[in-house]
């Protein structure tokens, strides 16, 4: 029995209990409604009214030698992002109505999974004036720094987070509005005469964290509720509609707050935030509002006409394909003027370059095809990208592979002429790099930007394309909707993929593979390079190794990979087979007879090269000169992509790389010719200076001449009117530029007449846009002073950033030294050429036939100036130092430019690198030319005369 109360008041141990019971869900409810009113506070009037305060971040950093989790590049695993509030407001700071700056609030709800006295936060160049953190018992902050090595805020507290528990991390802030297409940006552009501007974002992939606080990792997925406070006459728009307008007036005037309705879960790269006075166009597709933005004045040309039609009909294929509704209300597609992807894929507002996704009545096919497959790709990252995203940046090729994949497959729905197969030739693909990437290799910012490469998109698209080859396109798209439908609002890595694709091939019978898919596939996904094949017709023995440049030169590599193989013989199509060993002996491979050959990769199944021996290579090339319609037209283009580059690589001899290359004069197929053109004009390049350069010259003269004539021929001789269904624009212009570099009079006069016409009329400028490059340069490269001062006059116009890039190169091809190094003065000239533009003046002069030396001697002699330009933000001196490699021709001028940037360029940490890479490229070329320079010699001797 307990003591009576020595007070009088008795409770007993029963009651005790439920009043203390009762407090603490008092102090609870208490508690959360303060929290709640917080919210609401801060949702009804954009201000926080913190109840610790810590000092501003601005300017501290890190003690030295400081260990903590921020000396990590990677976030700590002890919070989880719930919900961002999230206003900014995009103002001035000079009292001028053009804003440079902007300021921020947001709230970030988080749960605490393991206990932690320490918060990081990603941030850049974000400046702070208050930051706290609520909760139901809030901690006290012990202080708040900046660890700018690895991006972060870091808020270190007195006592540890509480799993289980939730904070909300308020921050004020402000930053920088940027003038180059990251993070938050600012651009100008016209509009009837009227300059103007536009606000845009671009988060991808790494720059959220320099426009808001944040967990900037790709599985950190959250909802957000988003507001902007800007000017009246303008339009904002985010990822979801507009839910709620408002007033806000200050001293400087009346603001509208556009307040977005809360986002589905997604990873920060996708927030997307645009103010402008842009109008738009729209239409409809199961339910979801499509609307396409752009300038007034492109809007009411019809300019977003085209854009419209095709979204709809592509938007309804995926969504069908798929068999997961798109999750939005609506989609809106905008034109911005300056942009630095093609496009970006941002959830319900996806971000596109103005000249990709707007077209003039009447344009180009090729152009209308380009953009059909850009914005495939963009819808197909609403799903692959969007709904499931990578977990790392290692697995990127699981958004841009698939979306490479299927913007051939959803612009096929509105051109039927789209094909995966010819994703063979966009460009280089047998890189080291594997597809998907270890996770530990890939961590900083710039590793993770280096993820966005050909070889991420390319040979990403390549690991699909042979699933769907050898478990059929049915079973992939079975796989693939189970993983979407199982990983929605979710992260993936690949072997999530391969464990669906794996479940659709065990659902049935019919298909049988030699291994599991993730066998298969990972021999694709992830090893380094591309195979070669290597055919031998006398024994039968076909063989595979590395194609990655170190294995060709030391044939060191164990790597292996399951090969489907699909090969025909003399024409005709022969059984499947695999090569899964280093050796297999196929008996019905050998050739017996001189008329006899084997051609394997039929139509590209896979990404890998071929090589044959001597004798079969010759009984190829008779066959391309005698009948070339019998081998598949992508097939003779990568016959002749596979002999440059092993001959390259010392694998085949030159002589039969020009032997297969005799016959193209016959050549009428755009394909061939595009790889033809490209390889070609790669000897021609690394061959100058040589004795064999004038007789190539004429070899190449020779072929492409003939070729340009036909393309004439089907346009009626008419450059003006080029739009042709039988003509490949990308392919037109590479014949244009050769017949240009070697100075076919027919085309000089005919560039010379365009360009005049445009002198007389310059309102009135009717050279297709696609053409205008080269027929500028045709035209100031023919011409004299009169054309390049009326050149740059349409250039200080700055009509828009084609048009400019167009005259900045067109400019560089005349052939006066005197107006070419007048050129290089005003491009350190900001009042003549932007700083952001100047680099670009150096690299074409430095490119052109007789400006290599005066960019050298001009860079030496000014180098003072010039370091100023180096310390620029958006001065590309890699590129420029790139250009003086590719002109170089020999040891001494290497060696020069070493000798020079060692002596002056120190402080310039990427120096010595560029120098390394760009000395080991060029000693490969000086050996390669030594060795075979001699040999075109006498073959051209011998077959040219």
């Amino acid at each position: 029995m307990r003591p009576t109360s020595t007070s009088g008041f008795y409770l007993s141990r029963k009651a005790v209990v439920i009043c203390s019971f009762l407090v603490l869900v008092l102090l609870l409810v208490c508690t959360v409604l303060a929290i709640l009113y917080g919210k609401l506070i801060a949702e009804k009037t954009g201000i926080f009214s913190p109840t610790r305060e810590p000092p501003s971040t601005d300017g501290e950093t890190a003690a030295p030698g400081r260990q903590g989790p921020w000396n990590n590049s990677r976030l700590p695993n002890s919070l989880i992002a719930r919900n961002y509030q999230l206003e900014l407001w995009p103002r001035s700071l000079s009292g001028l109505e053009r804003p440079s700056h902007f300021f921020g609030q947001v709230n970030v709800t988080v749960t605490c999974i393991k206990e932690t006295e320490v918060i990081l936060l990603h941030s850049h160049e974000l400046h702070y004036t208050g930051v706290t953190i609520n909760a139901l018992i809030p901690p006290d902050i012990r202080c708040t720094w900046l660890a700018v090595e690895n991006d972060y805020l870091v808020i270190e507290l007195n006592e540890k987070l509480i799993t289980g528990q939730d904070y909300i991390i308020q921050a004020n802030y402000s930053g920088k509005l940027q003038e180059y297409p990251t993070g938050l940006y600012i651009s100008n552009y016209t509009e009837w005469g009227v300059n103007k501007t536009v606000i845009a974002s671009q988060m991808e992939s790494v720059y959220a964290r320099s426009v808001f606080p944040c967990f900037d990792e790709p599985a950190m997925k959250a909802t957000f509720d988003i507001r902007l406070v800007h000017r009246p006459q303008f339009v904002a728009l985010s990822n979801m509609p507009a839910i709620h307008f408002s007033e806000r007036l200050e001293k400087n005037g009346i603001w509208k707050v556009t307040t977005f309705n809360t986002s589905v879960k997604m990873s920060t790269y996708l927030v997307a935030l645009v103010i402008s006075d842009f109008g738009c166009v729209n239409t409809t597709s199961n339910g979801v509002e499509i609307r396409v933005w752009a300038d007034k004045e492109a809007i009411s040309n019809g300019d977003a006409q085209y854009a419209i039609d095709v979204l709809g009909p592509i938007f309804s294929f995926f969504e069908e394909y798929f068999n997961v509704s798109y999750p939005l209300s609506k989609l809106d597609v905008i034109a911005l003027p300056e942009f630095e992807a093609n496009a970006m894929e941002n959830w319900g507002l996806l971000t596109f370059k103005k000249d990709i996704l707007l077209h003039q009545r009447n344009e180009f096919i090729e152009d209308m095809f380009e953009t059909s497959l850009v914005i495939a790709h963009e819808l197909a990252h609403q799903w692959f990208g969007n709904l499931v995203t990578m977990y790392w940046w290692n697995d990127l090729w699981l958004n841009e592979g698939l979306a490479r994949y299927f913007e051939f497959v959803g612009a096929s729905v509105v051109f039927p002429p789209a094909t995966i197969d010819n994703i063979v030739l966009t460009e280089e693909l047998f890189h080291l790099s594997p597809v998907a990437e270890k996770e530990e290799n890939v961590r900083t910012p710039d590793e993770i930007n280096q993820m966005f490469s050909g070889v991420t998109y390319n040979k990403g698209a390549n690991v699909i394309t042979i699933a769907s080859l050898i478990m059929t396109k049915e079973l992939l798209a079975k796989g693939l909707r189970s993983y979407l439908k199982t990983f929605s609002y979710s992260n993936t890595v690949t072997d999530d993929m391969w464990n669906h694709l794996q479940m659709a091939v065990d659902s049935q019978d019919a298909i049988k593979l030699p291994a599991s898919v993730k066998s298969i596939l990972d021999t694709w996904a992830k090893q380094e390079g591309l195979p070669i094949i290597t055919v031998n017709t006398t024994s039968g023995i076909i063989t595979q190794e590395d194609n990655t440049e170190k294995e060709m030169e030391n044939n060191t590599s164990n790597n292996l990979w399951f090969i489907p193989v699909f090969w025909m013989k003399n024409g005709s199509k022969q059984p499947d087979l695999w090569l899964v060993e280093k050796f297999k002996t196929v008996p019905e491979v050998k050739c017996t007879t001189d008329e006899e050959w084997v051609l394997l990769n039929i139509n590209i199944s896979a990404f890998y090269r071929v090589n044959y021996d001597d004798s079969n290579w010759h009984r190829l090339s008779l066959q391309l000169n005698n009948d070339p319609s019998v081998i598949p037209v992508i097939n003779r283009a990568q016959m002749i992509s596979d002999a440059f580059h092993l001959a390259w690589f010392g694998r085949v001899d030159i002589e039969i790389v020009l032997e297969m290359t005799a016959y193209l004069a016959k050549e009428k197929e755009n394909l061939v010719w595009l790889s033809a053109m490209e390889n070609l004009k790669h000897i021609e390049f690394v061959l100058k200076a040589t004795a064999s350069y004038g007789l190539y010259k004429k070899f190449i003269f020779d072929r492409v001449v003939p070729f340009y004539h036909y393309q004439m021929k089907l346009i009626n001789h008419d450059l003006i009117n080029i739009n042709n269904d039988e003509i490949s624009i990308s392919l037109f212009v590479l014949t244009i530029e050769t017949v240009c570099r070697h100075n076919l009079k027919d085309y000089l006069d005919r560039a010379t007449s365009l360009f005049s016409q445009f002198m007389s009329n310059p309102a009135v400028n009717k050279i297709p846009r696609r053409l205008r490059e080269v027929i500028y340069c045709g035209a100031i490269k023919a011409g004299t002073i009169i054309e390049w001062d009326f050149a740059f006059s349409i250039y200080q116009m700055h009509t828009s950033i084609s048009d400019d890039h167009d005259l900045l190169s067109a400019m560089a091809c005349t052939t006066d030294p005197w107006i070419l190094t007048r050129y290089l003065h005003y491009a350190m000239n900001e009042s003549k050429i932007p700083e952001r533009q100047s680099w670009r003046v150096f690299q074409q002069v430095a490119n052109s036939p007789s400006g290599w030396i005066l960019v050298w001697n001009f860079i030496r002699a000014n180098w003072k100036t010039y370091q100023t330009y180096l310390k620029a933000e958006y001065f590309e001196w890699k590129y420029v130092l790139w250009a003086l490699f590719e002109g170089l021709t020999s040891n001494f001028q290497i060696k020069e430019i070493e000798l020079f940037l060692n002596n002056t360029g120190k402080g310039y940490e990427s120096h010595s690198a560029l120098l390394r890479d760009g000395n080991e490229i060029f000693q490969k070329k000086l050996k390669w030319k030594e060795k075979n320079s001699p040999k075109i010699y006498n073959w051209l001797r011998k077959n040219i005369g």
